[in-house]
C-alpha cells in the first residue's frame, strides 16, 4: 500500500539514497554497516520508486558530518533540491546527512519549499507539515548533541591515555612502539647512531641551520619509518631543515613525555566554512609533561639548553631575542641593549669600522625623552677581547686537549656512519634478489620489474662501498703528534690564536655568547665616551669605558708608510691621493692629499713609484683585473677575499686591494670560482685552512 505522503510528482523525480560513515577506519571495520546503509535502496524501491530513478551517493564515506564542507556528494544533494530534480532524500538514520543544526534546518527548509520528502528506515517525513517539521528539528538537535557528547567522551579517553604516557599520535624518528603503551629506542643500533650524531653535532654549531648545512654537506641520511608501516621498514632519506628542526627541539629524546604542544582552534574561511588551525602554546601550558618516561638519547638539561639556543635565533621576534649569529666582524652584535630605553641596539657596518645604533631612538624622541646613543666599536670591542682573553686563557690547555678528542671521535663517528650506509644498502639488495629469485617464472612482467630493483639495488651498493673506499683512502683529517703538541702549545697562548688572521670570527661570536648574558649600553656626552656594563653568564659585571667616536683621519708614520708601499705596487700618485682623500685620510697638517704631496712623502720615506712594467713582472693585480682574469665580478672577488679564501694585501679596510696573480691559480680558488659560475646560492665554502679553537 502506497504511503499517502507520497504524490505522483514525488516518483516523477528521483529518489537519492545517501550513504556516510564518520571515519575511514570505520569504512574498514564496520562493513555490516555499509552494507545495511546500501539496503535502503530497497526500502525505496518498496515505497513506489523504480530502481532506474533510485540514485545511491555514497562518495562521502570516511567523512564527518559535523559540517557540509569537502563532501562533494552532499553539495551534489544540495544541487538536487534546488534544481527539484529531487524527490526522497533518504538514509538509514537522518543524522547521516547532517550533525550540524544549523546545516540541519538549511536542508530542512529547502526540502519543504522544494516538496521534498525525507525518509529513514522507520518512518517518511514531510518537512511542509507542521509536526514532522518539529520532529526533524528536534532530531538534528539531538544529532549535534549526540555528536558532541561522542567527541567528549573520546576526547576525555585520549586524555586520560595520555596522563599515564600511553597516548602516542606519532613518535619521531628513532622511537618506535611495538606494544600498545611502551615507547622504546629503535633496535636497529645504525638507526640509533644517525639519531645520535645529531643531537651531539648540534653542541658544535650557533643554530640548527648551520647544522643543517653542515649535514648536507656530509650528504648525511635521516633514518624515518613511514606513517603506517612496519618498525623494521626503515627509509634512509635526505633530511630537510625542518626536519632537523623537529628532531632537536623534540622533547622525546630526553625521554620526556609531553601531550598539548599545539593547540587546535576552529575559525570560520571566507565561506563561512569551519576550519580548524593548530598553533604552538608556550611549555608552561602543556597538557602533559612526564619526565624519565622512556630511555632517552640525551640528558634533560641538554634539551632545554637546545631550546634556549633555538629561541635566542629567532630573529625579527622582538628585542627580547638576541637573534642567530651573523656573517659580520661584530663581536657585540644582539648582545648589546640600550639603558635609556630598553631596545637592542643595531649594528652597522662601514669602511671605518663597526659602529652601533638604538633603533629607538626616533621613538624616544617622539615622546619627548632623552635623545638615545650611538657609537663606535672598534675600541671598545679590542677591550672586551681583553676582557674575554683573561676569562678564557686558563681553560686554553683544556680547550686544546677537547679539540683533540673531539677530533678522533668525530672521525669514528663519520666513518661508523658510512659503514652502517654500507649494510643497509646490502641488506636491500639482499632482499631485492630474494624476492627475484622466489618468482615463478611464469610471471614474466612481475620478474622484469623486481630485476630492475635488484639492479638498483646492486647500484646503490657499489656507490655505498665506494663512498667508504674513498674516505678510507683519503688522508684522516686526525692531528698528527706534531700538530697535537702545537695545539697544546697554543692553548697556552690563546691570545695569538685569538689574534691570528684566519681564525673563525663565527667562532669569536660563539664564545662571546657563552660567555656574555648581556651588554647595557651608555654614552657619556661631556666626556664624549661609550659606556659598557657587561653581565657576565656568571652573574658578574664589568664596565668598560672608551671613546665614542673615532680619531681623526691622521694616521701614524708607520701605517702611512704600510699604505703607500702596498698601493703603491698597482696606482699611480694621483689615484693614491684620490683614495686617501675618498677614505677621509689627511696629511700631518689635516689637509687633504694632492698627487704631488704624495709624491714628496714617498720619496721622503724611500718609497719607489709606481712602475707598470714592475707590476707585469711581479704579477700584482687590483681587484678588477683578478676579476677579469677569474672572469666574475668584482663583488664576488671581494667575497672571496672576505672569505679568506683569496689572499690580497689590503693595509686598511676600504681601500684597495693587491692581489698576486699566483695566488688566482690555488686550489680553493678555482673551487669557489667554479662554485661562482655553477649559480650556487652559497658558492664559498669554508676555508681548508681556517684554524678552529675546538
Amino acid at each position: 500500500m502506497t504511503n499517502p505522503l507520497i504524490k505522483p510528482h514525488h516518483l516523477e523525480r528521483t529518489a537519492y539514497v545517501y550513504l556516510r560513515q564518520s571515519t575511514p577506519g570505520q569504512c574498514r571495520r564496520n562493513r555490516e554497516g555499509h552494507q545495511r546503509q546500501q539496503g535502503m535502496v530497497e526500502h525505496v524501491a518498496t515505497l513506489g520508486w523504480p530502481h532506474s530513478q533510485i540514485v545511491l551517493l555514497d562518495g562521502d564515506t570516511g567523512q564527518t558530518g559535523s559540517s557540509q564542507h569537502g563532501r562533494a556528494d552532499f553539495q551534489r544533494l544540495l544541487e538536487a533540491l534546488v534544481t527539484r530534480k529531487a524527490g526522497l532524500i533518504a538514509a538509514r538514520e537522518l543524522s547521516r546527512l547532517v550533525r550540524d543544526n544549523q546545516d540541519w534546518a538549511q536542508l530542512v527548509r529547502l526540502c519543504r519549499f522544494q516538496d521534498v520528502l525525507l525518509a529513514d528506515e522507520r518512518r517518511l517525513y514531510n518537512p511542509a507539515d507542521a509536526q514532522d517539521r518539529m520532529l526533524l528539528g528536534i532530531q538534528g538537535a539531538f544529532n549535534e548533541f549526540e555528536l558532541s557528547v561522542i567527541m567528549e567522551r573520546m576526547q576525555q579517553c585520549l586524555r586520560d591515555r595520555a596522563e599515564r604516557g600511553e597516548q602516542y599520535d606519532g613518535l619521531p624518528p628513532g622511537y618506535i612502539c611495538r606494544h600498545a603503551t611502551l615507547c622504546e629506542k629503535h633496535p636497529d643500533p645504525r638507526v640509533q647512531r644517525a639519531i645520535e650524531k645529531v643531537l651531539q653535532d648540534f653542541d658544535r654549531f650557533p643554530s640548527v641551520r648551520q647544522l643543517y648545512l653542515h649535514l648536507e654537506a656530509e650528504q648525511f641520511q635521516l633514518p624515518i619509518v613511514p606513517k603506517g608501516r612496519d618498525w623494521r621498514d626503515v627509509q634512509w632519506v635526505s633530511p630537510s631543515y625542518g626536519q632537523i628542526l623537529a628532531l632537536v627541539r623534540h622533547p622525546a629524546y630526553a625521554g620526556i613525555y609531553v601531550r598539548g604542544r599545539r593547540q587546535a582552534f576552529v575559525t570560520l574561511d571566507e565561506q563561512g566554512h569551519k576550519q580548524t588551525k593548530y598553533r604552538r602554546v608556550p611549555r608552561e601550558d602543556w597538557d602533559v609533561f612526564l619526565e624519565d618516561h622512556h630511555e632517552a638519547y640525551i640528558p634533560k638539561t641538554t634539551w632545554e639548553r637546545n631550546m634556549e639556543k633555538i629561541a635566542a635565533n629567532a630573529n625579527l621576534c622582538g628585542d627580547l631575542t638576541k637573534g642567530a649569529v651573523g656573517r659580520g666582524d661584530s663581536l657585540m652584535a644582539g648582545l648589546l641593549r640600550c639603558r635609556r630605553c630598553g631596545n637592542r641596539l643595531q649594528t652597522h657596518y662601514s669602511s671605518s669600522g663597526v659602529r652601533y645604533a638604538c633603533c629607538g631612538g626616533h621613538r624616544q624622541r617622539m615622546r619627548g625623552g632623552p635623545k638615545c646613543i650611538s657609537f663606535s666599536g672598534v675600541a671598545l670591542e679590542a677591550l672586551l677581547a681583553e676582557e674575554l682573553l683573561e676569562v678564557i686563557g686558563p681553560a686554553g690547555q683544556q680547550a686544546a686537549r677537547r679539540a683533540s678528542e673531539r677530533l678522533t671521535g668525530q672521525y669514528q663517528q663519520q666513518r661508523q656512519l658510512l659503514v652502517d650506509r654500507s649494510e643497509a644498502a646490502r641488506e636491500a639488495e639482499a632482499r631485492a634478489a630474494r624476492e627475484y629469485k622466489q618468482t615463478d617464472v611464469t610471471y614474466t612482467a612481475v620478474r622484469q620489474a623486481l630485476g630492475r630493483e635488484w639492479e638498483t639495488a646492486l647500484k646503490c651498493v657499489a656507490e655505498e662501498e665506494s663512498r667508504l673506499k674513498t674516505f678510507d683512502e683519503r688522508q684522516p683529517v686526525l692531528p698528527s703528534p706534531a700538530q697535537l703538541e702545537q695545539l697544546a702549545h697554543w692553548g697556552e697562548d690563546v691570545r695569538r690564536l685569538w689574534n691570528h688572521p684566519r681564525a673563525s670570527n663565527s667562532l669569536k661570536q660563539q664564545l662571546v655568547r657563552v660567555l656574555i648574558q648581556e651588554i647595557v649600553a651608555d654614552v657619556d656626552e661631556q666626556r664624549d665616551e661609550a659606556i659598557l656594563l657587561i653581565q657576565w653568564s656568571g652573574g658578574h659585571h664589568t664596565q668598560l669605558r672608551a671613546r665614542r667616536t673615532l680619531r681623526s683621519g691622521r694616521l701614524s708614520t708607520c701605517e702611512l708608510k704600510a699604505i703607500f708601499d702596498t698601493l703603491r705596487k698597482v696606482q699611480t700618485d694621483g689615484a693614491i691621493a684620490a683614495v686617501l682623500n675618498r677614505e677621509g685620510i689627511s696629511t700631518a697638517r689635516g689637509e687633504t692629499w694632492t698627487a704631488e704631496q704624495v709624491r714628496h712623502y714617498r720619496q721622503r720615506a724611500g718609497i719607489s713609484a709606481y712602475n707598470a712594467t714592475l707590476k707585469t713582472r711581479s704579477g700584482w693585480l687590483t681587484q678588477a683585473e683578478a676579476a677579469t682574469r677569474l672572469e666574475i665580478s668584482p663583488m664576488s672577488v671581494h667575497r672571496l677575499v672576505g672569505c679568506k679564501i683569496l689572499p690580497a694585501e689590503q693595509p686598511q679596510r676600504g681601500l684597495p686591494m693587491v692581489i698576486s696573480a699566483a695566488d688566482l691559480m690555488l686550489p680553493e680558488v678555482q673551487r669557489a670560482v667554479m662554485a661562482l659560475k655553477a649559480g650556487h646560492t652559497r658558492p664559498l665554502p669554508d676555508d681548508p685552512r681556517q684554524l678552529k679553537f675546538f
